[in-house]
């Protein structure tokens, strides 16, 4: 009887992926939720309090990995070094690895949590890693090239960053292709930064 109480609820974890991923969270239906999964209401309602139940469920992992990350990346190795290099071949490997161990899987709960949680208690978690992105932009230009008046392109640079990064996650589904894609994007933000600071021998 546990197997089939485990079957009905991972149907529904399974189909609320799906329908959160498509829809959002705003316009998810747990009818549509509930008849992809082959169940019913009463049913789902055994297992979720309620459709934000289902949805932090989905993305509890990835939010946990969030948050750690944004309290604690200032103590994650980073290649800063790699700023000072003008050969961004030899950015590649340490920004894969750097990657790997920061974000390991980029799986669909991390485009669920970043692009459909409008709605939920999560809602700003985009926001918050625009703004990280944002931050660290402004620290390297201050550190490059104080000269610099622009400054304000952060936000554009970094909210267009992280858009582009869903958009990989959304449209692959080889993982070690999406990781491949994100590393030569996120490489050539790098290179468009270091051009802006001016510190980049093209």
């Amino acid at each position: 009887m546990q197997i089939k109480k485990d079957e009905v609820k991972n149907a529904i974890i399974k189909s609320g992926e799906k329908e959160f991923l498509e829809k959002g969270y705003e316009k998810a239906s747990i009818r549509k939720i509930v008849k992809q999964a082959g169940t019913t209401i009463g049913n789902f309602y055994n297992y979720f309090n309620n459709k934000e139940a289902l949805f932090e469920v989905l993305v509890k992992d990835e939010y946990d990995k969030f948050i750690y990350f944004i309290h604690n990346h200032d103590k994650i190795e980073r290649p800063d070094y790699l700023w000072q290099i003008s050969n961004p071949s030899k950015w590649r490997v340490v920004l894969s690895e750097l990657l790997s161990k920061v974000v390991p899987n980029f799986g669909i709960g991390l485009i669920i949590l970043l692009d459909c949680s409008e709605g939920t208690k999560f809602a700003n978690c985009k926001n918050e890693l625009v703004n990280l992105i944002k931050n660290h932009f402004i620290e390297h230009i201050e550190k490059y090239n104080k000269e610099y008046n622009s400054i304000e392109i952060g936000d554009i640079i970094s909210e267009q960053l992280i858009d582009g990064i869903i958009k990989i996650l959304r449209n692959n589904n080889n993982p070690d292709l999406k990781h491949k894609l994100i590393t030569e994007y996120i490489l050539f933000y790098m290179i468009g930064t270091m051009g802006l600071i001016g510190n980049f021998n093209f």
